[in-house]
């Protein structure tokens, strides 16, 4: 075999092997994107979701309670793996403050309302959901497009501890980058529903009790039917199931 056959050869062996490299990169990066996007599905039950096999709708029909809470085909449940500021809460940028709870439960309700696909919610792991109470946590899919994600990604929520690394990297990008509520001064939601506040902060309690045992969030058209009346303002979703109130169903 000549020396100049096996140089032809190997030169032929370096173009498949480049040909093959760059063919690899798309796929690479397909994978890559389909990773970051694509809904946890945790194999764990959610206690009390009424279809353990998930929730499927059309996003314009979900009703979003705060940044982190909706109401799905009937059942309220609150989005795993995220903790978004509380509806009432304010955040410090630059000096001012700015409504930063509600910005974070308007962007969840554009993500539904904008939905190009159906909404798909499969049951949460309720041991790593950080919910005391057992209340249904599921993971929330538009097409391959992971809820919690997109949310955590453009600052509009904070992750879960433990739920999801993945979950974790993409608030630490956010919070480089300074995007939403990384980029000025909040107090944790978890401790912000116990009472604390920022210094100056003009906080809102944005639920309402309709006293017949349901409550009501602002985002709710019905809500001006009784914020008029004297009834108790209650300051968060959590706080409503404390007192033991349920989500006032629709009209059917």
């Amino acid at each position: 075999m000549s020396l100049k056959f096996l140089k032809t050869i190997e030169a032929s062996l370096k173009r498949v092997t480049r040909l093959i490299a760059l063919l690899a990169i798309p796929a690479l990066i397909a994978l890559a994107l389909h990773w970051h996007s694509a809904p946890v599905r945790a194999a764990d039950t959610s206690p009390g979701l009424s279809s353990p096999g998930g929730l499927v709708t059309k996003g314009r029909d979900i009703l979003v309670i705060d940044g982190d809470t909706i109401m799905i085909a009937g059942q309220v449940v609150d989005i795993a793996g995220m903790d978004a500021p509380e509806l009432g809460q304010q955040c410090l940028h630059n000096g001012s403050f700015w409504d930063c709870g509600m910005s974070s439960a308007m962007q969840l309700r554009k993500y539904f309302a904008m939905a190009p696909f159906d909404v798909h919610c499969w049951p949460g792991d309720q041991a790593r959901a950080g919910k005391a109470d057992g209340f249904p946590v599921v993971e929330c899919g538009i097409g391959e497009r992971d809820v919690a994600a997109a949310m955590i990604s453009d600052g509009e929520a904070f992750p879960i501890a433990g739920y999801s690394h993945r979950y974790d990297r993409l608030s630490q990008d956010a919070g480089n980058a300074r995007i939403g509520i990384h980029g000025g001064d909040l107090i944790a939601p978890a401790d912000w529903r116990k009472g604390d506040r920022l210094d100056g902060e003009n906080a809102r309690c944005l639920f309402v009790d309709d006293g017949n045992g349901n409550y009501l969030s602002t985002l709710d058209p019905r809500f001006s039917q009784y914020e008029s009346k004297d009834l108790k303002k209650i300051c968060s979703d959590e706080e409503a199931r404390e007192m033991n109130l349920q989500y006032r169903a629709p009209a059917p």
